[in-house]
């Protein structure tokens, strides 16, 4: 936990010190996911989670740098056993992305980087028992801005294997942001 607050503390200071050489947004975000994590030889179904958090998005011309903070649960489904899978997490994504379209009312994007995802509880200990607290997953996804209003889909997925027989999760994402200034 205070690795997240010093990353945290570190951001912000970032954010301070560039805000007044670039044009800068900050906004809040909530979402749907879609996740899936394979457990050794069980099928396992895909299920319903959310996403709450923050964004800070710094605009270099077409490119842009994103930073967040979100607060994740995500969760599968075991149809043999009808146990779910079920874990929360701080995610900490950097997305670079590149306006394909942009305009002062409209922009269209695209985006890739790494998200840094701290475990915070894990709610099923049967099968993810011996999991790391820390995992480096990828995102990669398309956006859309209408004013202030932000529409993300993106796609991501684990580099390593989540741990005890449990592969990398991957998992789709669908949120919605507000442009605070």
């Amino acid at each position: 936990m205070k690795r997240i607050f010093a990353i945290l503390a570190f951001c912000v200071m970032g954010i301070t010190a560039s805000a007044q050489t670039s044009p800068i947004t900050i906004g809040i975000k909530a979402g749907w996911n879609d996740t899936k994590i394979n457990v050794r030889e069980a099928k396992v179904e895909s299920k319903g989670g959310y996403m709450l958090g923050a964004f800070a998005r710094f605009n270099l011309g077409k490119l842009y740098i994103e930073p967040g903070l979100n607060f994740s649960n995500k969760k599968s489904y075991l149809k043999d056993s009808n146990n779910e899978l079920k874990y929360r997490s701080v995610d900490i994504p950097v997305m670079v992305g590149y306006y394909l379209f942009k305009a002062p009312a409209f922009n269209f994007r695209g985006f890739a980087g790494p998200v840094a995802s701290f475990t915070t509880r894990r709610l099923n200990k049967n099968f993810l028992r011996d999991t790391d607290k820390t995992m480096w997953n990828g995102r990669v996804g398309v956006g859309i801005d209408l004013w202030k209003i932000t529409f993300d889909v993106d796609y991501e997925f684990g580099f390593r294997r989540f741990g005890d027989g449990a592969k990398a999760p991957h998992c789709w994402n669908l949120t919605v942001g507000f442009k605070l200034f």
